[in-house]
């Protein structure tokens, strides 16, 4: 491989720790797992030496495959390596030094919903021990910060301070440090990072104030408007006095804020012409300086710094209480999992690192661990920083990755461990340490690279993200393509000025600007397909389909089913992929939608989300026109008064029979046993048949079925009845579980994804979507207690006698920082977003103006603390960025106008006339299909994709009943599984395969949430290796080249009209100019002659089409086709 000479260094350069800060895609796994490769080829390391650190099982398994696969000498040492999250190494560590600790060595790892009950009975039981003492200190405390009704609110104090303290290394010490700033005079808080912090924080809001009024000033000069510019240097003046005065002085600089007066900017003679062509933009310039000076006034100095203090003073004796609630509530919660022989996530990284502060520990894995490797570095915390500052030695530590992409503070991430060595290495204050940049990005082609670079170099500052985007930040173009195929960027704005004036609930305007961007996504999307595309990887110029698509958002929830259902009624298969785990895939979060509704029906948001459902079938302007009739109230209010007295009979009568089925199934939840009640509902309602006619529908019926299992599960060990196991549900999506779907889609199935950005990270699509850009960011509302690492404990102040309550000045500071930090992940999601596009991006959002939002893209930069969504940052970024589409879609016309291919056939005739290798036939047939217009609509009622199994008249596989229903078939849900194992297992004649082998790898597939252990054990790995060692599958392991799961899309001619057919082919491989095809069948049958022929018979349709499929699309011919049946364990030919 050619590498770039940063990559030869990263991998060459030995007795240094490196950070290697690598962009997006800048081949950092290669580049890893190649140093690896040579430190033991040339350097006489093995593997088991070496510690590898990833943050995801997946992440590991594929290291380990990668690393194996480059050095197939270490196969038999690599079950001894290290590679690993950083869980699985401190529970290594535990299992090995747990009497350092004074642990039972029998331990397990609670579960999420384990750990949430646990929490639960310890907070009843701290809070009943408390009540029953009548402790007077904890009276006082819910005296002030507990709710009128009951004792939530202060319980989520307790509750939120213990998990945030979990993501420090010594909790309870920096508790105690932290609250005893509480008790500071004013001279103690003026030396104390505090004070700084809200310095810094005026300065830098006043640095944005200063930049407003030179832009006025610039404007009125570029103008020419003589009267205006003495005014506007007044103001510009005013501001940089007082800028230079906090800085020296802060009480005088206070005095000069407080005091400020912008001047009167009235244009006078004959400038009052030229004033009026720029007056929209020079009032909002100033007013927006105006609010900035009296925000900051508000928040820092309306008293005297001495009044604010004494504030301060005031929280501190409630601040002990807190701090004695949450250690006994930790003690607590300690004793119960002690009981039960249970550790818990964050105890696993804590007991770790105390087992490693005793020194004969860390000395063992110093001494063991010739090199450290940590992925994904980004994105480590204080607790795992720790960890390996224990165990590292001077120069043995090689850390990647890229704090661009640092998505994951909700987790606790600390993206500024990453920030702040790379600033320490690059000043080399240490000789021992070195940083590198990977810059080159292999992914991208110039026009997604040019674009991410202007943007980011506009808003991605010290100030708004912890970094400045200066040139060893900048992406530089790594990919070799220069030709035609390249796209220009593309931003749409969706106009709707009606729907932010129509007076509705949020939720109904959120699903009316997500259906609008919808249907104009799936237009674009649609216009797309079949556009040339050069494949870098390949060499070779294909058109782009389906999976070559992805719609990309920030958040899925609620608007990801929107997107899939317009994709759908324009013809394109699609699939929600949003990564958020098991409880927010579409199918789940509906059906999860529905049982709250069933349980009570005054829950607007559930109630909404199910009303859209195909269940109820209601579309979003019905739920308009039902809200419209009666606007004060809950929604259900309006619901239930149009059942009674809507306007229009027939919706009338629809929001009856909704009324009338909740109840129905309300009064079932109460007599039938909770899994019984589930599956019926399921399939009562058609939902089963509906999301299994879905693109992923056997997987999204597995996903149903699973919840039906969480159901009995549930009643027969943890409760009875829906209300409560509703409420286990909650809590356990609230405790941000990982519960993983399960994942029966391939990356070969032909459908356009939509999925959150989070989810996409790490991955790359040819196009890219990126939606929902005018959506409001999700900004925390003021609460009661602030934390944070480096500032301490905030309490608000309450004055329960005045029935009133007010935010300290140290609650202004934290959360100024906070708002700050929350703004700079937004920008680092943004980032991750816009690199992910190998040629094509779209940006997509919605706005109530349009006009006006391009317009504001030129009042001045980019300021990110004030931006309410991504449009907010990119309009004024872009506003001189020239290489880019705009254009702005109205609410009218959205559904009825004929979009504009604005790259399509001019790519292609430039792409012919520059002698690209372009077919004149494929040229012919795309233009003409992207200007075909179909001439006989009534022939639309009919279906026009069909699958193999349709066309061949195939019966259709019996379902899986879930556990707690009635027994069912097997069958089924074991081919899948075989199916999966024969889709992932490396083949080739260095495996060597044996049942243990076989066994070790199914566990991988565990491990990495392709399968489940149950669906493990419900098939004989035994029947793999018949296979491998059978004629056929040694033909296999020795073939030239194997293709797996290879989806495809046939046109054929059925009753006179052209479909299309759409299948996934088994298997196919290469032996020399010959080609086998393989079809694995999991059919029940037994060894008999009569029986194997009446198979063949009846799945030879299928193979048929199968091997059409392969020699039209692939022009290739099939010269054996084979059905291998693992029930006798036999391949037979057709």
């Amino acid at each position: 491989m050619n590498w770039t000479e940063e990559q030869r260094q990263a991998i060459e350069i030995r007795d240094k720790s490196i950070l290697v800060s690598a962009a997006a895609g800048s081949g950092k796994t290669a580049v890893l797992v190649e140093r690896i490769k040579q430190i033991i080829q040339n350097d006489g390391v093995s593997v088991d030496e070496m510690l590898v650190v990833t943050f995801t099982n997946a992440a590991a398994s594929e290291m380990r495959e990668k690393i194996v696969s480059a050095i197939p000498e270490q196969m038999n040492r690599i079950h001894k390596a290290h590679i690993s999250t950083f869980h699985a190494f401190a529970l290594d560590v535990i299992r090995r030094y747990f009497h350092l600790i004074d642990l039972e060595p029998g331990f397990k790892i609670c579960d999420e919903a384990q750990k949430i009950l646990l929490q639960n009975e310890a907070m009843e039981q701290l809070f009943r021990g408390r009540f029953q003492k009548r402790d007077e200190d904890f009276l006082l405390f819910l005296r002030l910060y507990a709710g009128s009704k009951n004792e939530e609110a202060a319980k989520s104090i307790i509750f939120n301070l213990h998990n945030f303290l979990q993501s420090l290394p010594d909790p309870f010490a920096w508790l105690e440090e932290k609250i005893e700033t509480l008790a500071w005079d004013e001279k103690l808080f003026r030396e104390s990072v505090l004070f700084r912090e809200m310095v810094a924080d005026i300065c830098e809001e006043l640095e944005s104030v200063k930049n407003d009024c030179l832009s006025v000033l610039q404007a009125v000069e570029e103008a020419g408007l003589g009267s205006l510019v003495p005014k506007a240097q007044a103001d510009l003046q005013m501001v940089e006095g007082i800028l230079a005065n906090i800085e020296k002085d802060y009480d005088r600089g206070v005095n000069l804020m407080k005091a400020a007066v912008f001047q009167r900017f009235v244009a006078s003679g004959d400038d009052k012409a030229g004033y009026g062509d720029i007056r929209d933009d020079i009032t909002y310039l100033r007013n927006r300086a105006k609010d900035s000076i009296k925000k900051l006034i508000s928040r820092y100095c309306s008293k005297p710094l001495k009044e604010y203090i004494s504030e301060i003073n005031k929280t501190y004796p409630v601040a002990l209480i807190l701090k004695g609630l949450v250690e006994e509530f930790d003690s607590i919660y300690r004793q119960q999992k002690q009981k039960k022989g249970l550790l818990d996530f964050s105890d696993i990284e804590h007991y770790a690192l105390k087992i490693l502060y005793e020194e004969a520990a860390a000395s063992e894995y110093r001494n063991k661990f010739r090199y450290i490797f940590i992925d994904e570095y980004q994105d480590s915390n204080l607790v795992q920083e720790a960890i390996i500052e224990r165990i590292r030695r001077e120069n043995n530590v090689f850390m990647v990755g890229d704090v661009k992409q640092s998505i994951y503070k909700f987790r606790l991430a600390e993206p500024e461990i990453f920030i702040d060595k790379y600033e320490r290495f690059r000043k080399g204050a240490d000789p021992s340490s070195m940083k590198l940049d990977l810059n080159r990005n292999f992914r991208s082609k110039e026009p997604v690279i040019q674009l991410v670079n202007h943007v980011f170099r506009r808003i991605m500052t010290r100030r708004s993200a912890g970094m400045d985007y200066d040139k060893a930040a900048a992406l530089y173009k790594g990919v070799s393509y220069r030709g035609p195929l390249e796209y220009k960027a593309e931003l749409h704005l969706v106009e709707d000025r009606q729907i932010e004036d129509e007076n509705l609930d949020e939720e109904i305007v959120e699903m009316k600007k997500a259906e609008l961007e919808a249907r104009v996504a799936a237009s674009l999307i649609k216009q797309n397909i079949g556009l040339p595309y050069y494949d870098e990887k390949t060499k070779q110029q294909r058109f782009l389909g389906n999976r070559d698509m992805v719609i990309l958002l920030r958040s899925a929830a609620g608007i990801a089913e929107i997107y899939c259902e317009a994709l759908e009624k324009e013809g394109i298969p699609a699939y929600m992929d949003t990564g958020d785990g098991y409880f927010d895939t579409l199918e789940i979060s509906v059906f999860l939608n529905l049982l709250n509704v069933i349980d009570n029906r005054r829950q607007d948001v559930p109630l909404l989300s199910v009303l859209r459902s195909p269940i109820f079938g209601f579309s979003v302007d019905e739920l308009v026109e039902i809200r419209v009739e009666h606007k004060t109230g809950s929604y259900f209010d309006a619901f239930l008064y149009y059942s009674q007295q809507g306007e229009r009979e027939e919706l009338k009568q629809r929001c009856r029979e909704s009324l009338s089925f909740v109840e129905k199934w309300k009064r079932k939840a109460k007599f039938l046993p909770l899994p019984d009640f589930l599956w019926e509902l399921i399939r009562g309602t058609g939902y089963y048949s509906y999301v299994g006619a879905l693109p992923g529908g056997t997987q999204r019926q597995g996903n149903l079925r699973t919840l039906v299992d969480k159901g009995a599960a549930y009643e027969s060990s943890l409760g009875k009845g829906l209300f409560g196991f509703i409420n286990y549900i909650d809590a356990v999506r609230k405790g941000k579980i990982a519960s993983a779907p399960t994942r029966l889609l391939g990356e070969n199935d032909d459908v356009v994804r939509v999925m959150t950005v989070h989810k996409s990270k790490g991955l790359e699509f040819p196009f890219v979507l990126v939606g929902g850009l005018g959506k409001g960011f999700n900004r925390k509302k003021g609460e009661a207690a602030s934390f944070h690492k480096q500032l301490g404990v905030a309490l608000r102040q309450v004055d329960r006698d005045k029935c009133c309550y007010r935010k300290t000045l140290l609650q202004n500071i934290i959360e100024a920082r906070q708002s700050r930090e929350e703004m700079a992940e937004e920008i680092r999601i943004l980032y991750v977003a816009l690199t992910r596009p190998m040629d094509k991006l779209i940006l997509l959002g919605s706005v109530s103006d349009a006009e006006s939002a391009v317009k504001a893209r030129n009042q001045g930069p980019a300021i990110p603390s004030k931006a309410r969504n991504y449009l907010d940052l990119l309009l004024p970024a872009l506003s001189d960025y020239k290489d880019i589409l705009f254009k702005a879609h109205d609410r009218r016309v959205i559904s009825v106008e004929k979009q504009e291919r604005p790259d399509s056939e001019r790519m292609l005739g430039e792409a012919i006339a520059q002698g690209f290798d372009v077919e004149k036939s494929l040229y012919d047939m795309v233009a003409e299909r992207l200007n075909w217009t179909y001439g006989y609509p009534a022939a639309l009622i009919n279906k026009s994709k069909y699958t193999v199994s349709e066309l061949s008249r195939r019966h259709e596989k019996p379902e899986r009943r879930p556990v707690g229903t009635e027994a069912a078939s097997e069958g089924a849900q074991r081919g899948i599984v075989y199916h999966a194992i024969i889709e992932k297992i490396p083949l080739g004649t260095d495996w060597n395969w044996d049942i243990k082998r076989i066994a070790d790898f199914a566990e991988d597939l565990v491990q990495r949430e392709i399968l489940s252990a149950e669906e493990i054990e419900s098939v004989d790995l035994s029947k793999i290796l018949h296979f491998l060692e059978s004629p056929l599958g040694k033909r296999l392991l020795n073939a030239d080249r194997v293709y797996r799961e290879e989806a495809f899309n046939l046109l054929m001619e059925k009753d006179g009209e052209e479909i299309i057919v759409q299948g996934i082919i088994d298997c196919y491989f290469t032996e020399g100019d010959k080609h086998v095809l393989i079809d694995f069948k999991s059919d029940y049958l037994t060894d008999k002659p009569e029986n194997i022929a009446a198979l063949k018979e009846t799945y030879r349709p299928q193979l048929e089409l199968y091997k059409k499929a392969l020699e039209q699309i692939r022009g290739i011919r099939v010269d054996e086709t084979y059905l291998y049946l693992f029930a006798v364990d036999r391949a037979v030919r057709l």
